[in-house]
């Protein structure tokens, strides 16, 4: 199972977003729910260094992803995130 945990601060913006584990949907290097969230935090993290420059910490390896934000929240980082948030419960409605 993928877990994921989001962390918002007093101002309601993400600024914490953690996914662990894996979908168990089919068999390693076969699981397309697995490559769906590994592609979704792959393009979050790029989105959030290279085009709104948010600073904080990123890793992003099997099973694990940690984005942690720090500094000024950029407005276009929440909208990367916001829109993790929007693809993450349209996959989830669709496999559940």
């Amino acid at each position: 199972m993928v877990s994921i945990e989001i962390q918002r601060n007093k101002d309601n913006q993400v600024i914490g977003c953690h996914m662990s584990g894996h979908a168990g949907y089919d068999e390693h290097g076969y699981d397309i729910v697995c490559a769906a969230v590994s592609v979704l935090s792959a393009t979050a993290i790029l989105g959030l260094t290279k085009i709104a420059k948010q600073k904080g910490e990123f890793s992003n390896s099997e099973g694990q992803c940690d984005m942690v934000l720090s500094g000024e929240i950029t407005r276009s980082g929440q909208d990367i995130l916001n829109n993790v948030l929007v693809v993450i419960t349209v996959k989830l409605a669709y496999t559940l």
